[in-house]
């Protein structure tokens, strides 16, 4: 007779860190960049760096081993839901019904995760209504900048810093943009595992692509409010003089004005109650390191 696998579904503790470190880090993002998603050196320490309250979900075979994680992130009352991973189409429910309890038990009024436009194989998986899961409906796109440092200025702005706040000031002293350079990858890390083709040519007349197999060093930034575009512009080229580690960083906005290296990704709200038809009236401020 067969002996049947008996599953445990739990919370994780800081003891499972490393152990859902070890799994994050062997699942490729696939894409023209084939990324792999880190948080060493713990990841439901890493996890507790990002929100007001955080959980991971994780799946142990008979033999105790770890083979599925979920996690979530709450800030105020939004839940973004991530690190879905190697679990069996057959354990997803359960996962589910735990990430679930900790958003209702914690005033969670929306809930949304984030799966790259080239993952047409988890889109389609998650857009499958099934009775023993949330809905996933399509909420938009979120476009990601990767924008190459030391960009040329030809404009007499001036860029100050008041706390962690970065300020463009014009001619006359006058704010017309701001934002934050965020960097983590002392606890959130992304590896190139390939490259494809069209990339690996680029990579040959752009030295400041960097290497496969190496932890991408660069800051993020967030919370960007310029006056207009040209003087988003202007912001983008003078934070590309950061004297801050990488030669590259991110940028979130499908309004990029200077060259970049552009990815994709579908929002989806993830509706627990079944209840939503359609979910592009909810508002939603997205940071990419939030994601």
């Amino acid at each position: 007779m067969q002996k049947i696998m008996k599953y445990e579904y739990k919370y994780a503790s800081e003891e499972d860190g490393e152990e859902i470190s070890a799994l994050l880090e062997n699942i490729e993002f696939k894409g023209e960049i084939s990324l792999a998603y880190c948080r060493r050196p713990n990841a439901v320490l890493s996890l507790s760096k990002e929100g007001d309250k955080s959980i991971f979900v994780i799946v142990r075979d008979g033999n105790g081993k770890i083979i599925g994680t979920g996690a979530c992130i709450i800030k105020g009352d939004i839940a973004y839901l991530t690190g879905l991973r190697a679990v069996k189409l057959a354990n997803i429910p359960k996962c589910y019904e735990l990430l679930c309890k900790f958003c209702r038990s914690n005033g969670v009024r929306i809930t949304y995760t984030t799966i790259l436009e080239d993952n047409i194989g988890v889109q389609k998986m998650l857009e499958k209504q099934r009775p023993n899961m949330p809905n996933y409906i399509r909420h938009s796109e979120y476009t990601v900048n990767i924008i190459r440092k030391n960009l040329h200025i030809n404009d007499k702005n001036k860029l100050l810093k008041k706390g962690d706040t970065y300020i463009l000031q014009n001619q006359q002293n006058e704010e017309i943009a701001r934002g934050k350079a965020v960097i983590q990858w002392d606890y959130k890390q992304y590896i190139i595992k390939h490259y494809s083709i069209k990339m690996r040519i680029a990579k040959i007349f752009l030295k400041w692509i960097p290497d496969e197999n190496k932890v991408l060093k660069f800051f993020t930034l967030r919370e960007v409010i310029t006056k207009d575009n040209a003087a988003l512009k202007s912001f983008l080229k003078h934070m590309s003089q950061l004297p801050l580690e990488g030669s590259f960083f991110l940028y979130g906005g499908a309004d990029c004005p200077v060259k970049s290296f552009k990815y994709k990704s579908i929002v989806y709200i993830v509706d627990w109650n079944k209840s939503i038809s359609n979910a592009s009236d909810i508002k939603i401020d997205i940071e990419i390191s939030d994601l």
